[in-house]
């Protein structure tokens, strides 16, 4: 506790406010918001997730927030979440969360991402023993300067997703990504909460390249409703035995173009940095540059 905040558990009365800190934290890094309050909502209610335990806010006397942190289990770590506007209510929030995962799960890895323009935090994290691990990117094209779109490979047919295709999907993504960095296998129905419960779900935005009748590479786009004219991509994937036959990139350039054709001004993605597969410099070759960098901390484990 300080003079000036307390820590406690958040309640659901809180969304609003929370949504709030969310977006007056992105603003003061990158000027626009982050998110909105279906999806933090939409978090709170995944199955992975104990709210009243991993989720947590700094209130001030008068009410009001004055930061958010949440934990939560994946790939064998704990990954924790800090949003805040000072030091001190920071390193409150951290130590906070890495004592609900201490009783949770005594000496499992602590994970925090912080953006990297966010030296104060970042700063929290290294004085509290924290080292950088590893780097992600989020990247991003300007439809305007889009080329042509290039044609398939043969036997590849690039189209939408049917929705009675939803297995076949998850199983290509949960396939392609299982030599990705702490890639952890999502049971379906976990899978279909973050993916198809999406406040953004729109089926006709999931693509898919088949061949001979076979789920070989998918794209899972969204819109991004606090960023106007973004698509967004939340998943590229071909499968292992169909790599290096340029799928990978007539896939997202069929999607650059189908967000173009809607409208859109932007394309955007996260990536890791340093992922095996050659994801950075194939977002390269398709006309894509980094717009903002994260960095991944460690500690324990």
């Amino acid at each position: 506790m300080s003079s000036t905040f307390t820590v406690r558990p958040a309640k659901r009365d809180d969304l609003a406010a929370v949504t709030q800190v969310f977006n007056e934290h992105s603003r003061g890094l990158y000027g626009v918001a982050d998110d909105t309050a279906e999806d933090i909502l939409q978090y709170w209610e995944s199955p992975d997730v104990d709210f009243e335990q991993d989720v947590i806010v700094a209130e001030r006397s008068d009410g009001s927030l004055v930061g958010y942190g949440d934990v939560g289990e994946f790939g064998g770590a704990f990954w924790l979440d800090i949003r805040g506007f000072d030091p001190e209510t920071e390193l409150a929030l951290l130590e906070t969360l890495e004592r609900i995962a201490h009783e949770k799960k005594p000496g499992l890895r602590l994970l925090g991402f912080v953006a990297e323009k966010d030296t104060a935090l970042r700063e929290v994290y290294e004085e509290s023993g924290y080292q950088v691990i590893r780097h992600s990117y989020r990247m991003e094209i300007d439809l305007q300067d889009l080329g042509e779109e290039s044609p398939p490979p043969e036997r590849i047919v690039i189209r939408t997703m049917r929705e009675c295709e939803l297995e076949q999907v998850y199983e290509v993504h949960e396939q392609s990504f299982e030599d990705a960095w702490m890639h952890t296998r999502e049971p379906f129905a976990q899978w279909q909460h973050w993916f198809v419960k999406d406040p953004s779900f729109d089926p006709s935005l999931w693509f898919v390249a088949e061949a001979e009748g076979e789920l070989v590479g998918v794209s899972i786009c969204r819109r991004r409703e606090t960023e106007d004219g973004l698509g967004w991509v939340r998943v590229l994937g071909v499968l292992r035995s169909h790599r290096r036959r340029g799928i990978g990139e007539v896939l997202l350039r069929h999607t650059f173009a189908e967000f173009k054709r809607r409208g859109f001004e932007r394309v955007g993605l996260g990536v890791d940095a340093e992922s095996p597969t050659g994801a950075v410099a194939l977002y390269e070759r398709a006309g894509m540059h980094v717009a903002r960098t994260s960095v991944q901390l460690g500690k324990g484990g």
